[in-house]
């Protein structure tokens, strides 16, 4: 019983610990992406079909892995917040 709850504690633990490692990573990827946007003057769609395949799989696990979703979405509301007024 009392062991079942420390792999618990350590699996939430180590699952924090990527979420937490994962913001900045997300956060300049998401910054990239928007000024990548700016420069082109191309939409989301338009901006994706012209990366290469490679490029393409990177941000599909960057941005697409449920596991990432948190500090995607922690990542998102940062730069919202930080970028509000631009």
């Amino acid at each position: 019983m009392m062991g079942e709850s420390v792999i618990w504690y350590v699996i939430g633990g180590v699952l924090l610990l990527y979420v937490l490692i994962m913001i900045p990573i997300q956060y300049r990827n998401i910054a990239a992406t928007k000024e990548e946007f700016r420069k082109t003057n191309k939409t989301h769609n338009e901006t994706y079909e012209d990366m290469s395949f490679e490029e393409q799989q990177l941000q599909y696990n960057l941005q697409g892995s449920l596991i990432n979703l948190p500090s995607t979405l922690i990542a998102t509301l940062i730069y919202k917040i930080v970028h509000r007024n631009k």
